[in-house]
């Protein structure tokens, strides 16, 4: 039987564990599934090498990956919202964990690149799905800290998975990384069983609901915030695999590291980085507006990639150059999901973060990893990155501005006509 949001409540002991679990496994979850996307960039080096590509075919291959994310994202947030929060995140976490490990002994660069496009397409629908699980099981004046603290799963997972790239690059070389995978898939299964009694939301659905999510994101209440916020995801997606997936490739180019000690770096800066995410989310949660942090934050991780490019002169300097731009940049992340869950009302929020978050932040995903190289071939790393990235980041910021300047704590009843509060 369909439950609504208000018949979720329960008494206050029960209430907080299961939602203390929800928010412990959404996490967990979204750390193992970019711990094993992460490895696909750590491997990129030794994949050039083994199959004598340039650095424009990994920018094909990522860029087939992140449309047919774009597609499968369209899907995501509707089955989420169909199906239940619980059961979506651990199909989607074990067979996307399945096919990264395939990865591991494709033959040839074409069924590599089948396997990366609908492992990564996959992994990236738990994106929506751990929001909306979060954002619908936290009280509200903990939601944008819980919500942050979900994001951190992003620099973490990259974190863990150079813990395994360092020694398996220097000694069994990119395609052993990959295997480490097959070992979330019984993870996925025992979230499977541990959230099977935890409440799920599934709306009850009104005849006009029955027309979709996607005209009800367009409808003229929510056309405004539906563009911004695609807009939005998409500049600033486009920064952010434009420069992420590249930086292990760019640390063994420019600064002459090799391939072990380029992941070693990548993976201890977002470590660091975690700090700017936590931090975005504290003031974001009791001292500013979620979308005022993420203009600051975006437009100092700005300077911050900027200075990475041209300042450093030594390993340590790069370390701490990354790390700012982990922590601002990236860091901007932790702020922008919860903000986008608030403004559009729960029988759609899965499908807004899916639609208007997600989607375009695959998009983005797709379009600039393949301009980047080309950009790179013709001008360097240092000016490829300072021309493309970062006017790319500063558009996302005037886009945000076009989001309500929702308070903080608010309940989610998807009415925002009270809630918006002065700059």
């Amino acid at each position: 039987m369909q439950q609504s949001a208000s018949s979720l409540k329960q008494d206050a002991g029960a209430g907080s564990l299961t939602n203390r679990n929800i928010l412990i496994i959404s996490f967990v979850a979204w750390t193992l599934a970019n711990m094993d996307q992460a490895f696909f960039s750590y491997a990129i080096p030794g994949i050039l090498e083994e199959f004598g590509l340039p650095l424009e075919a990994v920018g094909v291959i990522l860029t087939i990956s992140f449309v047919i994310s774009s597609i499968l994202l369209l899907f995501a947030g509707s089955a989420a919202d169909r199906f239940g929060r619980g059961p979506m995140l651990s199909l989607y976490l074990a067979v996307s964990a399945l096919l990264v490990g395939l990865q591991g002994v494709a033959g040839g660069i074409v069924l590599l690149t089948i396997f990366r496009a609908l492992g990564f397409g996959i992994s990236t629908g738990l994106s929506p799905i751990t929001n909306a699980y979060v954002a619908e099981n936290v009280a509200p004046r903990m939601r944008g800290l819980a919500m942050g603290v979900l994001q951190c799963g992003y620099p973490l997972g990259w974190f863990i998975a150079s813990m395994f790239a360092v020694p398996l690059l220097a000694s069994h070389g990119w395609r052993t990384m990959c295997f480490v995978a097959f070992l979330v898939i019984p993870i996925a299964g025992l979230f499977f069983w541990m959230l099977r009694d935890a409440p799920d939301i599934k709306p009850e659905k009104s005849d006009a609901d029955e027309q979709g999510g996607f005209r009800t994101l367009f409808s003229a209440e929510h056309r405004r915030n539906s563009l911004a916020s695609i807009l939005t995801y998409f500049a600033f997606g486009g920064a952010y695999a434009g420069s992420a997936f590249y930086f292990p490739t760019f640390f063994a180019e420019v600064r002459g590291y090799t391939p072990s000690e380029a992941a070693d770096l990548v993976g201890l800066s977002n470590g660091i980085g975690i700090l700017g995410y936590l931090l975005a989310a504290v003031v974001g949660e009791y001292f500013m507006t979620r979308r005022n942090v993420f203009v600051i934050w975006a437009l100092g991780g700005t300077l911050a990639l900027a200075g990475l490019m041209w300042l450093p002169n030594s390993r340590l300097e790069d370390m701490i150059w990354y790390a700012c731009t982990a922590a601002l940049f990236y860091g901007s992340l932790a702020v922008l999901p919860v903000l986008v869950a608030e403004i559009f009302p729960q029988k759609v929020r899965a499908s807004a973060l899916s639609v208007c978050a997600s989607a375009p932040l695959s998009l983005g995903f797709a379009v600039f990893p393949l301009i980047v190289p080309f950009v790179v071939g013709q001008v360097g790393w240092e000016l490829g990155f300072t021309i493309v990235i970062c006017p790319l980041l500063v558009i996302s910021t005037i886009a945000a501005m076009f989001l309500p300047n929702r308070a903080s704590g608010l309940a989610l009843t998807g009415d925002d006509s009270s809630s918006e509060v002065t700059t």
